[in-house]
Parts: C-alpha cells; sequence; structure tokens
C-alpha cells in the first residue's frame, strides 16, 4: 500500500508542478509584454525630447493645441512657419492672417528659425491675432 500511496502523491506533486509551471509562463509573457511596452514607451517619449539640434514645439491657439498628445520634436534649424502650416491645417484654422506668434510673451519671426528666435528645450508657442478675437 505504500508504494501505492507514493506513486499517487507523485502523480499529485506531477500535476501541481505542471499547473505552477503553466502559470509561471503566463506571468513570464506577461512580463514580456510589459517589458515590451515600457521599452516603446521610453523610446516613444525619447523621440519627443529637445536636445542640442531639436526643440520640442507646442502651438497653443485659441482653437486647441497642436500637437494634440504630445510636443513636436523639430530641427531648430526649421522656420517657425513650417510648424505653425502644420498647426492651422490641423486645427482647421481658415484665415491666420495678421496672427501673431510669441513665446512667454515675446513675439517671434515665424519667417525666422528656432534657433535664429533664441528659442531652445519644450517651447510652446502662443499663436493667435494681434488684437485678440478668434480663430477658425
Amino acid at each position: 500500500m505504500k508504494s501505492q500511496d507514493d506513486l499517487a502523491q507523485a502523480e499529485e506533486d506531477l500535476k501541481q508542478a505542471e499547473t505552477d509551471l503553466a502559470a509561471a509562463k503566463k506571468l513570464e509573457e506577461a512580463a514580456e509584454r510589459t517589458i515590451e511596452t515600457a521599452i516603446h514607451d521610453i523610446r516613444e517619449a525619447e523621440e519627443h525630447r529637445p536636445d542640442a539640434h531639436h526643440v520640442a514645439v507646442e502651438i497653443a491657439t485659441t482653437s486647441g493645441f497642436y500637437p494634440k498628445d504630445h510636443p513636436d520634436r523639430l530641427p531648430i534649424t526649421q522656420p517657425v512657419v513650417e510648424e505653425l502650416e502644420r498647426a492651422a491645417k490641423a486645427l482647421e484654422l481658415t484665415d491666420t492672417t495678421g496672427w501673431v506668434a510669441s513665446v512667454d510673451k515675446r513675439t517671434i519671426d515665424p519667417k525666422l528659425s528656432y534657433a535664429q528666435n533664441r528659442l531652445e528645450g519644450c517651447v510652446v508657442i502662443d499663436w493667435g491675432p494681434a488684437e485678440g478675437g478668434g480663430g477658425a
């Protein structure tokens, strides 16, 4: 009887070990997915960070912010007007004639680059009509 009891116990232990192993594999897969997601999020965040050759830019208008989710990482040599044009299109602004761009209440020249406008790091450009009023 003893050997049959030992065999039954060993079979039960084996089944439990197999169940534990299957659960561990599921946990490992979940951990790998979490790591993949974290690496993706880190890389995405780094894509939008400023550095010596890039600025992180957001445009604030009376019609909303552009881009929506995160600043655009742009070359410091790019003219500001290029991002303003993208913002106008994305926000469906119909007439931006006479609008003024400013950073920290300092008017900037959209025809010049970010570097020429002495902008670096993270930049929020306020863009709107000179005398108040609304956008599109």
